[in-house]
């Protein structure tokens, strides 16, 4: 398997002349054709699965050209409950996940705990806060009623460890190539590893709460790992 970051990177690129400002930036044209039969030729000789970033505000042309190509999308569940105020279809040929190494945790993500941090440090402002926190929780109310509607339970329970595990429980249940696990979500971390958009010694460099000894015999994590592990193997997974 191999991962392209950004797969808008084949058909353009923003560049800023140095020494001048972002406004004065223009966008730069590439041969998307070309490296587009480059990175084919290369997972054939290489019996490998490329998968490629298509999240956020890619040109209309880059999902066609994926497929058309073998290229496996991203699905990943945080930014579509945050677009699209809910988990949609999971397409056969993609990776999905929870989150990525630019997001906060879950767990962070689901009690809101994201936005206040955001404001702290000045990302947001208390009005855009506001808003976010808002459109949060009616992402999170309507969430719970769909699994409601679609279990035929009344009972889900909106703690952040039961809605992990019935979302991670979804991923694994989908057609989806393949279902990647953010360990830290697993014991419910807060911290995020990286935030974009900020400059810091603390992006990339906090160690996880827990060594490889203790996370392994963990039972959160450990009952969590095993009902993904039989989930996929009952999924109907397509190559």
């Amino acid at each position: 398997m191999l991962r392209i970051d950004h797969m808008m990177n084949f058909h353009r690129l923003f560049w800023i002349p140095q020494g001048m400002e972002n406004r004065e930036g223009v966008y730069v044209g590439y041969r998307a054709d070309e490296l587009y039969a480059i990175l084919t030729l290369e997972s054939y000789r290489h019996r490998s699965v490329v998968i490629g970033e298509d999240l956020g505000m890619v040109p209309p042309e880059v999902r066609p050209a994926m497929a058309s190509h073998g290229i496996y999308r991203m699905f990943v569940g945080q930014y579509e409950l945050i677009a699209e105020n809910a988990l949609g279809k999971i397409p056969a040929h993609a990776v999905a996940s929870l989150n990525t190494h630019d997001m906060y945790p879950f767990a962070a993500f689901w009690e809101e705990k994201d936005i206040a941090e955001r404001q702290k440090i000045k990302l947001v402002d208390k009005g855009e806060a506001q808003k976010e926190a808002k459109q949060r929780r009616q992402m999170k109310s309507a969430l719970l009623k769909m699994y409601q509607e679609k279990g035929g339970r009344k009972d889900i329970s909106p703690d952040t460890g039961a809605v992990l595990g019935t979302i991670l429980n979804f991923l694994a249940n989908s057609p989806a190539y393949a279902v990647l696990i953010n360990l830290e979500d697993l014991w419910l971390e807060i911290q995020p590893q990286n935030v974009p958009g900020t400059q810091s010694d603390y992006n990339w460099s906090r160690k996880a709460r827990y060594s490889f000894e203790e996370f392994s015999s963990l039972r959160e994590v450990v009952d969590v790992l095993r009902e993904i592990e039989m989930a996929r193997k009952g999924a109907q997974v397509q190559p």
